[in-house]
């Protein structure tokens, strides 16, 4: 599986088409949806009919981050609209653990998003019910911001305690994410890069994911 999950919160929806071809033909495996209600964060994006739309068009997996205030209800929604992961984050869910294994009997990998200033014990009790988690490296909302630092020393203690319970769970990181951080995050322990501006304003995108997969040590043979 290819690391780079494309953030498509970035694009211009006028070009959304060519861009996800470009991704298709550059062996981008999955397409990760930012998804905004105006609740849980002040901005909205977009619902289930276009995670349907790229599924429909498209054959890649799909990537859920439900930053909305109830996501319980939006769960299913993403769901039946046909997306493959979905998160949510552990600051609005009121039964952690229940939606984790709802979303994993209705056949979709279940991730727990973290803010950068929620403590990564909030995690312990629900690493059984993980198939991933999100660690924000930005404050959720909006594209274009910086890399918080301190998001390496978060994702190395992930990795060790994940490492020590047992958990097979992946580690994502989303936000700010560039060629110039991309290699020290992956050392620091992280598995999948999500990965928004740095990707869309790219003057050419095929280079651009060239260059993250270099920096990832990942190669496509």
């Amino acid at each position: 599986m290819n690391p780079v999950f494309p953030s498509i919160l970035s694009t211009n929806f006028f070009n959304l088409e060519d861009k996800l071809s470009a991704f298709a033909a550059n062996g981008i495996d999955f397409i990760h949806l930012d998804i905004m209600d105006g609740h849980f964060v002040d901005q909205i994006s977009f619902g289930p009919s276009l995670a349907r739309a790229v599924s429909e068009r498209f054959r890649f997996g799909l990537d859920a981050h439900l930053m909305v205030g109830n996501p319980e209800k939006a769960a299913a929604h993403f769901i039946q609209a046909g997306v493959d992961w979905i998160s949510f984050h552990a600051e609005t869910a009121t039964d952690i653990g229940g939606l984790l294994r709802r979303i994993r009997a209705d056949g979709c990998r279940a991730g727990l998003v973290l803010n950068p200033d929620t403590p990564l014990e909030r995690l312990r009790p629900y690493l059984a019910d993980l198939d991933y988690v999100l660690l924000m490296s930005v404050f959720p909302g909006y594209g274009g911001q910086s890399f918080i630092p301190a998001t390496l020393d978060r994702v190395s203690v992930l990795k060790k305690e994940l490492a020590a319970q047992g958990s097979s769970a992946l580690l994502q990181v989303d936000g700010g994410i560039h060629p110039g951080n991309a290699a020290r995050l992956k050392e620091a322990g992280a598995d999948l890069f999500v990965i928004g501006t740095a990707l869309f304003n790219a003057g050419d995108i095929a280079d651009t994911i060239k260059e993250f997969e270099n920096q990832l040590h990942w190669s496509r043979s």
